[in-house]
């Protein structure tokens, strides 16, 4: 839920850089000069890069649901199931760091073991 709601803010965040300063992008373009154009373009392309940095995010996010949705319907089993098991032991014991890397881990793992993602 937390890389959900990180993923919205950051999004948020992203579309008011982008709506406030990318039109100064576009000014400094239409100015022509070598280097006006250059800091033009480096403005409009940091939004750009900040989106495509957040893509694995925004899908952590989306599969993380589902797969915590299957979890709860169905109980989680495989391999993810007992990364989600370290990932709540972690949790638990206050380790930030191994509950997410077990949680990312649960997440991989549920992922390979869809039978849509089978071939």
């Amino acid at each position: 839920m937390r890389e959900k709601v990180t993923a919205l803010v950051l999004l948020v965040v992203l579309g008011f850089y982008s709506a406030t300063i990318g039109w100064r992008g576009v000014e400094l373009i239409r100015d022509g000069r070598p280097v006006p154009v250059l800091l033009g373009v480096a403005v409009i392309l940091i939004p750009v890069v900040a989106l495509l940095a957040m893509v694995p995010l925004v899908r952590l996010a989306r599969d993380g649901s589902a797969m915590m949705t299957q979890a709860r319907q169905t109980g989680a089993e495989g391999a993810w199931g007992e990364q989600l098991e370290q990932a709540e032991a972690s949790r638990v014991a206050g380790d930030r760091a191994a509950e997410q890397r077990h949680y990312r881990a649960a997440v991989r793992a549920w992922r390979s073991s869809r039978p849509d993602r089978q071939a």
